[in-house]
């Protein structure tokens, strides 16, 4: 009778174990998809502006190998989030809102890094051997994550240059989309994801200042040498000039796509208010709650795709 007892005792404990594991890893599931933040994997939907702009969209090759080409980007963009969010933890812990992030909250730990970094580059690496064995592709998604770790590691902290390495990444996201299609893409929409991209990483600045005020750089050291002024003056002179260009690509590139140009300047124009009283800091997250720039994008994309597909 006490075999039996000691025995089910066991098989209950047993059970108990189990169910804490899995309340773990289910409890863990929520603060692994923070870390990897996939709202933010909207921003590789320029990875199609290749395809799209070229007419070509409703090949299903190419739109196969774009879609490859985006899913590698998500998971490379995430190992720099996780990566980043390590090295900052310190610094995140004293910002009024990274500070819920789970790394500088104490949820995931460096075992939590290890492991979500392992995944994401299996999945680069799945991509990238099954889907686009592409040199070029593959060199770009190098140089991403090689210029990722440099920001992270230091090039942060340099006035100016931390801007335009950021701008930068976004414009390795429409190369890849060239490379994984083999689309030329175009100088016009080259300079104006970039000076576009140096818009929205400015706005971020200035929402950080703007935000923190005098405990800003002791979250980022650059903004110390910023002030809103001078950002102001950039982020004018960028919201002009990525107009601009848009609008002699849309020329160049002919379909009538000049009537774009509308709902581009009016979502350009509401993102620099809502920059105005400090919430340009997370641009994703500024697009999907304003409705102006929300209906302005898909009116926006909406004239894209009827002008070179439809009319």
């Amino acid at each position: 009778m006490e075999s039996i007892d000691t025995c089910q005792s066991s098989n209950i404990a047993q059970e108990y174990q189990k169910e804490s594991v899995l309340r773990l890893g289910a409890d863990k599931i929520k603060p692994y998809m923070t870390l990897i933040r996939p709202y933010q994997w909207i921003k590789n939907g320029l990875v199609f502006a290749p395809v799209l702009f070229a007419g070509k969209i409703t090949n299903m090759e190419l739109l196969l190998s774009t879609a490859a080409a985006a899913m590698m980007f998500c998971a490379t963009a995430s190992l720099g989030y996780v990566l980043n969010d390590w090295i900052d933890r310190k610094q995140d812990a004293q910002h009024p809102n990274k500070c819920n992030r789970p790394i500088p909250s104490g949820e995931l730990g460096l075992k939590d890094v290890v492991l979500m970094s392992a995944l994401l580059l299996s999945v680069i690496f799945f991509f990238s051997f099954n889907f686009l064995p592409n040199l070029k592709l593959s060199l770009c998604l190098l140089a991403y994550i090689l210029m990722t770790l440099a920001y992270s590691l230091g090039l942060k902290r340099v006035p100016c240059l931390e801007i335009f390495l950021i701008a930068f990444f976004f414009v390795l996201r429409v190369l890849a989309g060239g490379y994984a299609t083999g689309i030329p893409i175009s100088n016009w929409l080259f300079s104006t994801v970039f000076f576009l991209a140096l818009l929205i990483t400015i706005a971020k600045r200035k929402s950080e200042i703007v935000m923190m005020g005098t405990e800003a750089t002791n979250h980022r050291s650059s903004l110390a040498q910023y002030s809103v002024p001078f950002l102001n003056h950039f982020l004018w002179a960028m919201a002009c000039v990525s107009l601009v260009t848009y609008a002699l690509y849309t020329v160049e590139n002919g379909h009538n796509l000049v009537y774009s140009i509308i709902p581009a300047t009016y979502g350009v124009i509401r993102f620099l208010m809502l920059t105005e009283s400090g919430k340009g800091g997370d641009p994703i997250l500024t697009l999907v709650k304003d409705p102006h720039l929300l209906i302005s994008t898909v009116v926006f994309l909406g004239l894209v795709c009827y002008k070179i597909y439809l009319a």
